[in-house]
């Protein structure tokens, strides 16, 4: 039987695809299939995906004719699988060789623990520039239960979500799945939020992937507009949804957090404008401080 299924969305992944399959197939862990879900792409993600097919026979492809995006491909990848556990995989991250046993290993010997990310190392394409999240950098752990849902949304996502490995059990008894209500590029934090009042999540003091972080890669990331609409969308919607755990200084907090991710793509001009409109409606908030603090000394240090 499989023990593991890594799902894999794909949407024009034709740059990156071979490097992230040859680092899937390299995992010490063997008992584990792949599902590649081709979403509309228009290049040779396909023919990448037959060609490993005919050495990995464990390897399964399917494909919507449209593009319908990542929540409605991840919610098919999941129904799809047949592993008792679920790992997510990105067409542009490489995987390290002990990430699914490493994970695989937590969840058979921790029966309370439903999710398991690690820590993620940003890739420039010459050297790795940073690690994510901090916390676990630090080599502290993460809270539960509902603190580990204000974790998250107080502070935005602070699991690697491009390395989750999951119960499917779980997902499926809880009703869970990839929201198709938000953009891509919130998939992801939605479904950590509601996976945490459901389970515990458990981070790895390990690096099990390293993402690609080029300034020249496609990714829905780079459209920042359309992310911090859904961002302020989403912190809107969750604290209507949960009042009993999201209070009116919850949600002030997590839109500060916002505004100082906004801030660190605005020019010099319209950060400080917007800087002091932000700081005089919470000078307490010692983030601010910090925040033009930095910009100071990095602009000086270039």
């Amino acid at each position: 039987m499989i023990e593991v299924s890594v799902v894999l969305p794909i949407y024009n992944g034709e740059k990156t695809l071979c490097s992230t399959l040859d680092s899937l197939l390299a995992q010490t862990y063997k008992n584990f299939e792949v599902i590649a879900c081709i979403d509309g792409s228009q290049d040779n993600s396909e023919l990448i995906l037959r060609e490993y097919g005919s050495q990995f026979k464990k390897i399964t492809i399917l494909k919507n004719e449209l593009n319908r995006g990542l929540g409605p491909t991840m919610n098919r990848l999941v129904h799809e699988a047949k592993g008792k556990y679920i790992a997510i995989a990105e067409q542009d991250d490489y995987y390290y060789p002990e990430r699914l046993q490493l994970q695989v290993d937590v969840l058979n010997n921790n029966p309370s623990i439903g999710l398991v990310s690690g820590i993620a190392e940003f890739y420039n394409g010459r050297e790795v520039v940073g690690k994510f999240p901090g916390l676990l950098v630090r080599g502290e752990k993460y809270p539960q239960g509902v603190e580990m849902f204000l974790l998250n949304y107080r502070n935005h996502l602070k699991v690697v979500n491009s390395c989750i490995m999951f119960r499917k059990d779980i997902h499926k008894d809880n009703g869970l799945y990839f929201s198709q209500h938000y953009p891509s590029i919130s998939v992801d934090w939605t479904y950590i939020l509601r996976f945490s009042l459901v389970s515990n999540i458990h981070g790895l003091p390990q690096v099990l992937v390293r993402l690609d972080r080029r300034p020249d890669r496609d990714s829905v990331t780079s459209n920042k507009t359309k992310q911090f609409k859904a961002t302020r969308e989403l912190l809107r919607a969750f604290a209507y949804e949960f009042p009993q755990y999201i209070n009116q200084r919850d949600f002030d907090y997590a839109m500060r957090t916002q505004y100082l991710l906004e801030l660190g793509r605005k020019s010099s001009t319209s950060y400080l404008f917007n800087w002091f409109q932000y700081y005089l409606k919470c000078p307490t908030d010692r983030r601010y401080i910090n925040n033009i603090t930095s910009r100071i000394r990095s602009k000086f240090l270039k």
